[in-house]
């Protein structure tokens, strides 16, 4: 099982949708939301994506393909 932390940046046309619960439907991993911020025209997210490692590798493709910024939180990847 693999244990990894990212942050999403959502641009304004993206904040309204529901993209996580999309990602949770498509793909088996479980989320963990850490800090968010999310307002009218922008949004961001801290959180942990739990999972085998290619089932994380396509929901990460998903988000940025519907146009979200994925970035790694730096040191924040774990295998257990």
């Amino acid at each position: 099982m693999h244990s990894m932390k990212l942050k999403l940046i959502y641009p304004e046309e993206k904040v309204k949708e529901p993209i996580l619960s999309r990602v949770c439907k498509k793909f088996d991993v479980d989320i963990n939301i850490r800090k968010a911020n999310v307002q009218e025209k922008m949004g961001w997210l801290e959180l942990e994506f739990i999972g085998n490692e290619e089932e994380i590798e396509k929901a990460i493709n998903f988000l940025v393909e519907s146009g979200i910024e994925v970035l790694p939180i730096e040191g924040q990847v774990f295998v257990e």
